[in-house]
């Protein structure tokens, strides 16, 4: 059966090589249930991808899809069997934009090399978001009216305060191998 396996994957395979770099990989994208991903309800649809074990891929590589749309790679288990050793599934985040990604860091006092409270905000460069609103279910206690939220979903180190697109990021929420970060 696993030869089988092997077989049918192979025959549906496309190259496709990560940006920025030279590095080439093979797999099989294919769609998936939205349900069945560990995490909470996204508004994107989700896609897959299937590749070889020996395969260079691992979880925040970005990659063109042959739509010509950026991928962020997440870790994701899929097995076929018990001792599954012929494919490695990730899951496919679909990124919206390259966005803007600064981070408030504290300037030492020449004398003591403490931190003052001034900070200066640092460019940390663009990078690649997928961007969702949705409703968590919070409601404003004294209004009660709904409160929008954006999720930021990106393979970037992102931490408390730093700020993505103009938004600041409120709460981290580490899943899959990438950040997703709730933004305000």
């Amino acid at each position: 059966m696993p030869m089988l396996l092997s077989r049918v994957q192979a025959q549906n395979e496309v190259w496709l090589r990560k940006m920025g770099k030279a590095t080439r990989f093979r797999g099989v994208i294919f769609p998936v249930n939205p349900t069945a991903l560990p995490t909470s309800v996204f508004v994107l649809p989700r896609l897959g991808l299937r590749t070889r074990p020996r395969e260079p891929v691992v979880a925040r590589d970005l990659f063109r899809d042959p739509a010509r749309r950026v991928m962020l790679v997440g870790n994701w288990e899929l097995p076929l069997a018990g001792d599954d050793v012929i494919s490695k599934c990730f899951v496919l985040f679909q990124m919206t934009g390259k966005v803007s990604w600064t981070r408030r860091e504290p300037t030492l006092h020449p004398v003591t090399r403490q931190p003052t409270a001034t900070t200066e905000a640092r460019e940390l460069g663009p990078i690649w978001v997928s961007i969702e609103s949705y409703t968590h279910g919070n409601e404003d206690p004294g209004v009660r009216v709904p409160t929008d939220r954006l999720r930021c979903i990106t393979g970037a180190a992102l931490q408390l305060g730093d700020v993505v697109n103009g938004k600041t990021v409120k709460r981290l929420i580490p899943s899959l191998g990438v950040t997703i970060a709730e933004i305000e």
